[in-house]
């Protein structure tokens, strides 16, 4: 979570966006060079409709994939992951005491412009949309597959946010990523950076992000512990593809480095499965543990299979074992 300094750049200056919120389209495919000459960001904004091409997902290990920039996401995107995401958004906001942020805003302190990227199911752009209802927030993902019937200050965009951006620089108040891990070849750059020349002077950027890599505190964890060697395969293979899914010891410093102040680091334990002895932590291991087990096969299939040397057969049996 950090802030930007408040000097100079746009600060102030006033933007139109009335018909940003028209609800005739929810998911746009963004053609930058189109958009960029076809109008001015202090003018009304027209969106693009989504290509039937978009919609039309890869198919591949009997699941689906984005057809927008293909195969530099390797996670599927069809109804069983996008169920599981849903899950694990209510996962992460009990593990966050039922909050969706920890930038301070309030009701009485609002967000006037917010970006989520890699919104997903958009759920969290949606609650955040009906949290302020006179801010106007925007969720960006590579896949179209959020709900039509959302807040009317809640607008969703096919856009690849590895590329540049086609939003004006001082523009947002807040921007979120979430769980983005193996979205990016260089997060600090891509993200990070852009984030930065983007959010008026006083807005926030956070970062809410997984390590991979499970972690033991009584260190009873052995080298064969199965989610370890599966963690450890998969961030192999995450290397090979140039999407790292280890990142998340390296947010601070990058933030850091690229110009943020009032950088603070948050860590949040989550148990995987019903070990804990608190109640609370033995409940959020089960959920978490049941939304992973989930997954696995998605989460995996493709990233092993394209990067880490494995067969698809050979991914599958090993989940035998997990």
């Amino acid at each position: 979570m950090t802030f930007l300094p408040s000097n100079g750049g746009l600060h102030g200056y006033q933007f139109t966006f009335e018909t940003y919120l028209d609800s005739s389209s929810r998911n746009i495919e963004a053609d930058v060079s189109t958009l960029m000459n076809q109008m001015s960001w202090d003018s009304t904004y027209d969106s693009v409709s989504l290509s039937e091409s978009i919609s039309k997902y890869e198919e591949e290990f009997g699941r689906t994939y984005h057809s927008y920039r293909a195969g530099s996401y390797h996670y599927p995107n069809d109804p069983t992951e996008t169920e599981r995401l849903d899950d694990q958004y209510a996962i992460a906001k009990e593990v966050m005491e039922g909050r969706n942020y920890f930038a301070p805003f309030s009701r009485k302190n609002s967000p006037r412009k917010v970006l989520d990227i890699g919104t997903g199911t958009g759920t969290w752009a949606i609650d955040m949309g009906d949290e302020f209802p006179e801010a106007e927030i925007i969720g960006t993902d590579l896949s179209p597959v959020q709900p039509d019937l959302v807040p009317p200050n809640v607008r969703f965009f096919v856009e690849d946010s590895s590329e540049e951006w086609i939003y004006p620089p001082n523009y947002f108040n807040y921007i979120h990523t979430r769980y983005t891990l193996g979205c990016w070849s260089d997060m600090k750059s891509q993200i990070i950076q852009r984030a930065f020349d983007h959010l008026k002077p006083g807005g926030w950027l956070e970062c809410q992000e997984l390590n991979v890599l499970p972690v033991c505190d009584d260190g009873s964890m052995t080298d064969d512990y199965k989610l370890l060697q599966w963690a450890q395969d998969m961030d192999v293979a995450s290397r090979a593809a140039d999407r790292e899914l280890i990142i998340g010891d390296d947010i601070k410093q990058w933030l850091e480095e690229v110009g943020f102040v009032d950088v603070q680091q948050m860590v949040l334990k989550l148990p995987v499965g019903g070990w804990a002895k608190e109640p609370r932590l033995k409940h959020l291991g089960m959920l978490w543990q049941r939304n992973l087990s989930g997954g696995l096969s998605g989460l995996s299939v493709g990233l092993l299979h394209r990067f880490g040397g494995k067969t698809v057969e050979q991914v599958e049996v090993s989940f035998l074992s997990h």
